[in-house]
């Protein structure tokens, strides 16, 4: 560019632009940051208004979450690698009602594979067929040794 008031206009234009975009990026940091953490916390007290409502002999209290909300919810905070029967556990901690489903394994499986085909979750296959999954969380860190690890 020639001329040099225009390119003064243009430095300052891209400084702003540059400017707001890290604005805008650290607060959607913090408000997915915030998002996990509050989803984390729905999934603990669900469990505890579970365990709560069983020990006064109550019917647990339920929300409107249906099964593919619940299993993206339940995704949403599992940073290791999890099998389907693990997902299930996991739902029927958190106080999902299962009679509706006449085989709740199945039906997981089918939600968490929409929830991989839209991009989600991811689904891994193993060489022997097993399928397992990771949540948009994942952290290979975190890998830890549960009851569908042990072969026995």
């Amino acid at each position: 560019m020639d001329d040099p008031k225009k390119l003064a206009v243009f430095r300052g234009a891209l400084k702003e632009a540059r400017a707001s975009f890290d604005q805008a990026k650290h607060e959607l940091t913090l408000t997915e940051s915030k998002a996990y953490w509050l989803k984390k916390d729905i999934a603990d007290l669900r469990k505890t208004i579970t365990a709560l409502a069983a020990m006064c002999s109550e019917t647990p209290w339920e929300d409107a979450l249906g099964i593919t909300e619940s299993c993206a919810e339940a995704m949403a905070v599992e940073e290791g690698e999890v099998s389907t029967q693990a997902v299930v556990r996991r739902l029927e901690a958190m106080g999902f009602d299962f009679t509706s489903q006449k085989n709740p394994s199945a039906s997981v499986h089918a939600v968490l594979t929409r929830l991989a085909d839209r991009g989600v979750i991811e689904k891994l296959t193993q060489d022997g067929g097993g399928v397992t999954w990771r949540g948009p969380k994942y952290d290979p860190q975190s890998a830890e040794i549960n009851d569908d690890d042990i072969p026995f």
